[in-house]
This record gives structure tokens, sequence and C-alpha cells, in this order.
């Protein structure tokens, strides 16, 4: 599609920096409105901000070293190093940098007596407005790229990291749809149908777009990152689904209730 959106000599714009920074900017902007509109403290954003993206750089590498480990030790072990914090290659995984989002953002409000599940709601909201940027961006750089499709909206792709030349699944413009509708009936609920549980929304938000990001997997044809052989896609999506599932249940005593069922 258009890797690069344009270049002057040797320096070119990267189409997925620019969708990032997009994305970036939206949910920041996003994140202050909500807080403001829950009446919560900017002070406590403020202070928190920056660490937050640390962690969540953090969180995203480490999950991305875990199961590209074998390469990088692949070179010699001098070089390792460089390659582990080296950001610059893109290689960061998505789960990973909410793992160390959500981590700090736990440990902060433990430590300054905030609500922890509501800053949560307000977060996941903030950081679901801009995804849809990031799979943009992955369509206009041909990255996270579909398989092979007879279906009418099938698209090619000119790029060297694409290796299909038949049209294949528009997988990206999937994600950014999905996550489109997760953002708007999360803001929807956010705004309009409170839930009764602060952290519910969190918790709905993990499940549903958990699912979807499994169901996405089927129609993807980039090479997956693996742990122990088994994808990391599908493992963290269903982990996410799972552990979502149960706190959810958990809150409104519905395992309570299946096991009264069958005692």
């Amino acid at each position: 599609m258009y890797p690069i959106l344009f270049e002057i000599g040797s320096i070119y714009v990267s189409s997925i920096w620019v969708m990032v920074c997009l994305g970036f900017l939206v949910s920041g902007s996003a994140l202050i409105q909500l807080s403001q509109y829950k009446g919560m403290k900017i002070a406590f954003l403020v202070r928190n901000f920056f660490p937050l993206l640390f962690f969540g750089l953090i969180g995203g590498r480490i999950f991305f070293i875990m199961a590209t480990y074998q390469d990088i030790f692949a070179y010699p072990i001098k070089y390792a190093p460089i390659r582990m914090i080296g950001i610059w290659d893109r290689g960061l995984e998505f789960w990973g940098v909410v793992v160390g989002i959500f981590g700090y953002l736990f440990y902060a409000c433990k430590k300054d007596e905030e609500n922890a599940w509501r800053w949560s709601d307000i977060l996941s909201l903030a950081i679901l407005t801009g995804i849809p940027f990031g799979h943009f961006g992955a369509y206009l750089e041909g990255l996270n790229f579909g398989r092979e499709t007879n279906l009418p909206w099938g698209v090619t792709f000119e790029s060297y990291t694409v290796p299909y030349t038949l049209p294949i699944h528009p997988a990206q413009m999937y994600a950014l749809i999905y996550s489109l509708i997760i953002t708007v009936t999360a803001l929807y609920i956010f705004t309009r149908k409170p839930l009764r549980h602060d952290g519910d929304l969190t918790l709905g938000i993990a499940a549903s777009y958990g699912i979807l990001r499994f169901i996405e997997e089927f129609f993807r044809g980039d090479e997956s990152l693996t742990l122990s052989g088994i994808s990391l896609a599908y493992f963290l999506s269903l982990l996410s689904v799972v552990i979502a599932g149960i706190l959810l249940l958990k809150r409104y005593n519905k395992l309570d209730f299946i096991h009264k069922n069958q005692s």
C-alpha cells in the first residue's frame, strides 16, 4: 500500500509511525477528557503519565523477547544486550504493553490511595480510542496481513513484507472495524449506561477484544510470534478472556451460583 507517506532525499516518513503518533495523541486527549468527566485527579494522571508509558514499553519488549529469544541470541552474545533493548526494530508485543501499563497503574493507585479499577476503566477506554490508528497504519505499511482469499474484498499488496501475490484478507481492516465497534460500545456504556462495579468496563473490554483478536488470528497470513511452539496471540488472547471472564463471574456471584447447582 503506502509504507512511506513521503520522502525528501534520504529522509522518509513511515506510515506506521505517523498513525501510531496520531493514535497516541488521540489516546492522550481521550485520557484527559475521560478523567475530567469522572472527576478524577488530573495531578495523579500527570504525575504517572510517563511512568505508564515507560512500563508499557518495558512490558511490550519483555513479551517480545520471550517469544524471539532464539533469534536474539542467534548472534554473538556481545550483541544480545543491544538487540534486547532495540525498540527501533518495532519489536513490541501488544499484550505485554497492556500488562506493563496496567501493572504500574495498580501499583501507583495503591501507593496514592486512588481507585484503581475506576482508573483502569478510564485508561482502557482511552487506549481503545488510539488502537484503530495502529491497525490502519499496519494496513498502509503492509504489516499484520491476512492469508489468501477468494472473497471479493481481498486486497493485494506491493510490499516486500507481504509474500502473497494473490488477493489476501485485509486482516488489518478487520481489526480496525472490530476495535472501532468495541470502542463505540464501551464509550456508550461509560457515558450512558454505567455498570455496577468499577472495573467491569475494563474486564468487558479485555474479554471482547481477546475473543475478536483470537478470531482474527485465523485470517492472518504473517508469521506469528510463538512461545514454546504456540502462537503468542492465541495464548494471550485466550488468557485475557479467561481471566476477565472469571473476574466478572466472581463479581456477579455467578461462580457461587454454578457451585450451588452442582452440589
